[in-house]
């Protein structure tokens, strides 16, 4: 019995050191997921064309616990990668559910070749038809910067490609920050 206590005593520190590096690498890892995701946007802006009015836009959209689940509409050359004419791409998070079928929840894109950013309606966004970006989002910000200060946002855009703008990126996040157990990852991608 002096030896099995013993033992639990010393083998305590390395069990939760073990816990330590555990938790260390699976939040690495999401926040390189998180991390990835946001170059994935970032590629997908840069491709923007800048030729066409209201090339972009963002509409706001905040869901119970003060979530950020926007939506980000632009005209681009990106589809072009996957052999498809230049047309509107559209990022935003589907809740998935029970409502939902068989949907994941997570980060979408949706590509409409040949089709304006205007013509997208994005009440009948469905994600069966849409690429699964990355699972489990469920905050989506975004927001324009404003010529006057960087910390002065626009939540809602229309209109020309702007000089830079700011995505938050949220996995796991329950809108109340002191309960909080989720990760964020916030960007402001500056577009050519």
């Amino acid at each position: 019995m002096l030896t099995g206590l013993l033992s639990s005593l010393a083998l305590a520190p390395v069990v939760t050191t073990v816990r330590h590096v555990v938790d260390a690498q699976e939040e690495y890892a999401d926040i390189s997921a998180l991390s990835r995701t946001l170059n994935f946007i970032a590629r997908d802006l840069y491709s923007a064309m800048r030729i066409a009015p209201n090339v972009i836009t963002v509409k706001d959209k905040e869901v119970a616990g003060s979530r950020a689940n926007d939506i980000l509409i632009f005209l681009s050359t990106s589809p072009a990668t996957q052999g498809l004419s230049s047309g509107t791409v559209v990022y935003a998070v589907s809740e998935g559910g029970i409502l939902h079928g068989d949907v994941i929840a997570g980060l979408y894109r949706w590509i409409y070749p040949g089709i304006l950013p205007s013509d997208v309606n994005t009440e009948t966004l469905n994600a069966e038809e849409a690429q699964l970006v990355l699972p489990g989002i469920n905050e989506f910000g975004v927001e324009v910067p404003t010529n006057s200060r960087e910390d002065d946002r626009q939540k809602e855009y229309t209109g020309q490609l702007p000089q830079g703008i700011y995505i938050c990126l949220g996995r796991g996040i329950t809108g109340r920050a002191e309960a909080d157990a989720g990760r964020r990852l916030e960007s402001v991608i500056s577009l050519p």
